[in-house]
């Protein structure tokens, strides 16, 4: 699974505040959106519920700047079982 990150800025209508980032583990870009609007629905169509959203690679680059010794608020995760 890839990580990705959802920051989110001062707009108090955000789940979260500017220093909060949220950690959404899954297969693409595409199904971590999927999964962060299903916990955090879309305040209009198309537009993700959060100020921005970065790859781990993305995210690493400015992590210590702005999130140093922050965990995440959240974690959404896929999990897969195999069947018996």
């Amino acid at each position: 699974m890839k990580k990705f990150y959802f920051t989110f800025g001062t707009d108090p209508a955000f789940p979260y505040g500017i220093n909060d980032y949220v950690l959404v583990e899954a297969e693409d870009l595409e199904q971590a959106i999927s999964l962060f609007d299903a916990v955090h629905p879309p305040r209009r169509p198309g537009v993700c519920n959060c100020a921005f959203f970065y790859s781990e690679e993305s995210f690493d680059k400015f992590r210590d700047q702005y999130y140093k010794d922050v965990s995440p608020v959240e974690r959404i995760a896929v999990t897969r079982r195999n069947k018996a």
